[in-house]
C-alpha cells in the first residue's frame, strides 16, 4: 500500500511539473507596452512608405516568434528591412535589454493595409499616354512581394513602356516619360553667357522626354549642341 501511494504521489508531481512547463507566460503591462511600441514603430514605417498611395491600415499585428518573458525587459533598436514594407508579413529583429543584459528577439507581423493604385481602364498600347480616359484609381491590399505602383501623379506626364491590359496595376516598370519632342522639332534654346542670357533656335536631332539631353543643331551656322528639354519646344543648352 505504501508503495502504491508513493507511485502515485510521484505521479502527481510529474503532472504538475508538465502543467507547469507548458503554462503560458502572463502577460504585463510591459509586455503590452513593448509590443505597442513595436506596432507603432512598423505602423509608422509603412504610412511614411506608402503615403503618397493614401494607405489606410486596417490592423496590425506583432507578436515575439517564441515564448519569452518580456515583463522587465526594454527596447534598445528595431532592426525592420525596407524590403519587409512590400510584403504583409515577416520576421524580424528586435534588441532587448534589462541591466545592462542585451538579447536579440525575432518577432513576427502582420499587417492588413490597402493603399490607392492606378489600374488601367482599357488596353493601354505601347507609347500611349497615361491619361484619365484610360487609367483609373482603385485599391489594393499590400500583398506578399508586391510591386511598388506608379506615382498617382503620373497622369499626362507618362506613357507605356510597353502594353499595359485591361484591368492590369500600373507599375513603374511599366511607364517611361512620355515624348514631348519629335526629331526634326524646332526648339527654341536659353543659354546663359556671363550672365547674358542668349535664345537660338535649334532642330532636335531624336525624340526625347522631359528632362532629357539630346544633340540639337543650332539654325544659326549649323552647329551640334548639347540640349536639356525644359518642356514643350523650349530647351537649355549643356
Amino acid at each position: 500500500m505504501r508503495i502504491l501511494f508513493f507511485l502515485l504521489f510521484l505521479n502527481f508531481i510529474y503532472a504538475e511539473t508538465i502543467l507547469d512547463n507548458n503554462a503560458t507566460i502572463p502577460i504585463s503591462q510591459n509586455h503590452k507596452a513593448i509590443i505597442s511600441q513595436i506596432e507603432s514603430f512598423i505602423k509608422d514605417k509603412f504610412i511614411a512608405t506608402y503615403k503618397p498611395y493614401n494607405i489606410v491600415i486596417h490592423n496590425i499585428e506583432v507578436s515575439p516568434a517564441i515564448q519569452i518573458n518580456l515583463n522587465q525587459l526594454k527596447i534598445d533598436k528595431i532592426i525592420f528591412d525596407d524590403r519587409l514594407l512590400r510584403r504583409d508579413s515577416g520576421n524580424f529583429e528586435v534588441h532587448l535589454y534589462h541591466n545592462q543584459k542585451h538579447q536579440k528577439v525575432f518577432f513576427s507581423f502582420n499587417i492588413n493595409a490597402t493603399i490607392d493604385a492606378l489600374s488601367a481602364s482599357s488596353d493601354i498600347k505601347t507609347n500611349e499616354v497615361i491619361t484619365n480616359n484610360n487609367s483609373t484609381i482603385t485599391q489594393i491590399y499590400i500583398d506578399k512581394n508586391m510591386q511598388l505602383p506608379a506615382s498617382l501623379n503620373i497622369i499626362d506626364e507618362y506613357s507605356a513602356k510597353s502594353f499595359i491590359p485591361n484591368g492590369a496595376i500600373i507599375s513603374n516598370t511599366k511607364i517611361t516619360p512620355k515624348i514631348i519632342v519629335q526629331k526634326g522639332d524646332i526648339l527654341e534654346v536659353f543659354y546663359n553667357d556671363d550672365n547674358i542670357n542668349i535664345i537660338f533656335n535649334a532642330e532636335a536631332l531624336k525624340s526625347a522626354s522631359i528632362g532629357e539631353i539630346i544633340k540639337a543643331k543650332s539654325l544659326q551656322g549649323d552647329r551640334i549642341v548639347n540640349i536639356k528639354i525644359l518642356g514643350d519646344k523650349k530647351a537649355e543648352m549643356q
